[in-house]
């Protein structure tokens, strides 16, 4: 019985370790310490490899037992070779900037997509990139610097994009879609992208449309389209969190939760996402109950002055008939 139980012990571990182990990393560059995004890392005469994501991780899938030789390649960087002996720990790999000179490259209209080109209309974009560069406390105030844009803002949470020399502070004048969804509120007549849109975390792209786009989205879109692209969970998933606190005691916390299912064949099926994000701000109060210069009276009466921020008693000393005798 004993040397049954064992056997199946045995194979059992064979079984586990011809199934592979996964190696994961992050791959940098050596000077700027900044993430390499799309750097392609194999395993050294063998058909195993992957790349980096948007944060230059990596996972490698399907290792054998170590050691093994990986092979790390980057546009413009000089090609790693090292040997991991254990796959316990994440590895960081740092790779040098290549000293070779190059012929001249032209990239053109490289961030557009083929739709972008064929459109007769005009079109502005932020990629996930500039969404990430961009020195706004978010994204949407980011738009302010693209051609064309004027951001007006209503409040700290509330701003109204308008176009083409529109200066508004309706909000209703432009269109908002999230991932081809109008995201109008009918009750309050007016998108929720410019106070509860699509959260930063889960942004891989906004395009904005500058002028009148009716012939393309509809009778709405007389003063531009704002189209927010969402990240796939397919893309993108894991746990993400985020934090910021600026003046007037700002504090925004987003967390970003996407996870795949899959099938009996390791397909992937189902994909899902959850985000969350809580914003507060002392943003303009109205709460000065000191008398204004015009006051007759001061804040000893307080049946009898006027206040800078109460309003409905405003005093005029041209309105003034309390000294008149009575007739």
């Amino acid at each position: 019985m004993f040397k049954t139980a064992l056997t199946l012990f045995l194979i059992l571990a064979l079984a586990l370790v011809s199934h592979g182990q996964a190696l994961k990393g992050v791959v940098k560059d050596s000077k700027t310490k900044e993430a390499l995004i799309g750097a392609t890392i194999a395993v050294k005469g063998g058909n195993i490899g992957t790349t980096t994501d948007l944060d230059g991780k990596f996972t490698l899938e399907g290792i054998s037992t170590p050691p093994i030789v990986l092979i790390v390649s980057y546009l413009g960087f000089d090609t790693k070779e090292m040997t991991v002996n254990g796959l316990t720990e994440p590895l960081t790999i740092y790779l040098t900037s290549s000293q070779k000179a190059l012929k001249e490259v032209s990239v053109v209209e490289s961030r557009l997509t083929e739709k972008q080109r064929e459109s007769a209309i005009t079109v502005e974009s932020m990629d996930i990139i500039a969404i990430r560069q961009t020195p706004a406390a978010s994204f949407y105030d980011g738009l302010g610097a693209l051609k064309g844009v004027d951001v007006t803002a209503a409040s700290l949470g509330f701003k109204v994009v308008n176009t083409r020399g529109f200066n508004s502070t309706s909000p209703v004048r432009s269109l908002q879609i999230i991932d081809g969804v109008d995201n109008q509120s009918p009750g309050l007549n007016f998108s929720l992208g410019n106070f509860l849109g699509c959260s930063e975390l889960d942004l891989l792209k906004v395009d904005l449309v500058v002028g009148a786009s009716s012939a393309f989205y509809g009778p709405n879109a007389f003063n531009g389209v704002i189209s927010m692209t969402t990240r796939s969970p397919f893309v993108k998933p894991g746990l993400e969190f985020s934090y910021k606190i600026g003046s007037r005691n700002l504090k925004e916390t987003s967390i970003r939760y996407a996870a795949v299912l899959k099938n009996k064949e390791g397909e992937d099926k189902v994909g899902m996402k959850f985000n969350i994000c809580y914003f507060t701000a002392n943003d303009w109060e109205a709460d000065n109950r000191s008398a204004t210069p015009q006051s007759k009276n001061n804040e000893l009466n307080p049946g009898g002055y006027d206040a800078v921020n109460v309003y409905g008693d405003e005093y005029y000393s041209g309105g003034d008939f309390s000294l008149v005798p009575a007739l």
